[in-house]
């Protein structure tokens, strides 16, 4: 390789790092806004706590469209027709990165456009009751947490796809690996995420309808998923689901 074919190669990898972080950054602020407003945690961006609501039937469906935006920005760039016509354009190093920034983009959608709803469904008044509904539900967004450091965070994120190059190294093939919580259900950012939503001390008809929809996608998004993972991994992913529960633990 030629010296000037060096450092542009140089230049691009720099430029596809630089984009990564970006769509990290990206990816955590607009998680931490969804979760802010999806649990009710705090009270001006709480998905119970808006004004002006509207009319219930357009509201519901215009909502519904937001959720199966996300569902639908999901899917498609999950697949392989999709990642193949973004590798067109883009470093296919620079793939896993757009897909999350994808992802967080529609949901900051979500919680922007989000049209209110009225009507409590329910409410845990006494203290500790609410306190210890409150921490489950803490204690899923962690989980979500947790679960993509076992895996490989920066991975899933998307940055150690743009950083091995910029050090002179490649990606190494993909492996079937099992980590830490990867032993007690097959799923446990999804298994987060469900508990997270549903696991609030309060819950009007936005947040019933929120929690609701985003519950179809992941057992939807999941069933393709796994079959993604059959593919990929054959028997050894075949022998996993027979051994290891989907979201609730010791449930195979």
């Amino acid at each position: 390789m030629t010296t000037a074919n060096t450092t542009q190669s140089l230049a691009q990898n720099t430029v596809a790092f630089i984009y990564s972080l970006i769509c990290y950054f990206a990816s955590l602020l607009s998680l931490t806004y969804f979760v802010l407003f999806s649990s009710g945690i705090y009270a001006p961006v709480s998905i119970n706590t808006q004004n002006n609501e509207q009319t219930l039937l357009p509201a519901l469906a215009f909502n519904i469209l937001l959720i199966a935006l996300f569902g639908l920005q999901h899917s498609v760039m999950a697949r392989r027709p999709f990642k193949a016509w973004l590798a067109t354009f883009l470093p296919a190093s620079a793939e896993r990165a757009t897909f999350c920034l994808g992802s967080a983009i529609s949901l900051a959608i979500i919680a922007y456009f989000w049209l209110p709803m009225g009507g409590s469904i329910w409410q845990i008044s006494a203290q500790v009751p609410s306190i210890a509904v409150q921490m489950i539900g803490f204690g899923g967004w962690l989980l979500l947490v947790i679960a993509t450091f076992q895996l490989d965070h920066f991975e899933l994120f998307g940055l150690k796809q743009t950083y091995l190059p910029l050090v002179g190294k490649s990606m190494p093939d993909p492996a079937f690996k099992t980590p830490g919580l990867y032993k007690v259900v097959r799923h446990p950012i999804q298994l987060g995420v469900l508990l997270g939503i549903w696991a609030v001390p309060e819950s009007t008809v936005n947040h019933l309808v929120l929690a609701l929809g985003m519950s179809f996608y992941i057992l939807l998004g999941l069933y393709f998923e796994e079959k993604d993972l059959v593919r990929d991994f054959g028997e050894a992913y075949r022998d996993y689901k027979k051994r290891v529960a989907k979201l609730l633990p010791f449930l195979a």
